[in-house]
């Protein structure tokens, strides 16, 4: 009676190890769609330099309203250039609290700044540029 059972323990565990194979590549499949959907977009080392750059321009944001609005338009012509749009919005968050609180018509609230550092950095990990954020100065 064993030698009839031998074919058919063969034809299972076959049939296992077949199924177990194709279940782990969905699994790795779709593991790897998941991680990249939800993962955030990398921009260019090119697209993370010129992002720093806006941001240290807002260091040197004139005192006065007019020139806060024209520094505020020349800033938005320049964020044009980047090519990832959501590295952008970060920087044009961070630089509308900028022109903002230069108005003085308000503050970032608490731990906002280091927010929007931490998302746009998280942008540009795989250009390996660290984005540093200055405190917005009231």
């Amino acid at each position: 009676m064993t030698a009839l059972a031998r074919p058919q323990n063969r034809t299972a565990i076959l049939f296992g190890t077949v199924a177990l194979l194709i279940f782990t590549a969905v699994a790795v499949a779709g593991g790897y769609w998941w991680n990249e959907r939800n993962e955030p977009s990398q921009a260019s080392r090119t697209d993370c330099k010129l992002a720093q750059l806006l941001v240290d321009s807002t260091q040197k944001m004139p005192g006065d309203q007019a020139g806060i609005e024209k520094w505020e338009k020349n800033a938005q012509q320049r964020r044009y250039q980047l090519d990832d749009g959501y590295l952008g919005a970060s920087i044009s968050n961070y630089e509308g609290w900028a022109a903002t609180t230069a108005k003085g018509e308000g503050t970032p609230p608490k731990n906002e700044v280091q927010r929007l550092e931490d998302e746009a950095n998280s942008h540009c990990s795989d250009a390996n540029v660290t984005l540093v954020f200055p405190p917005i100065a009231s």
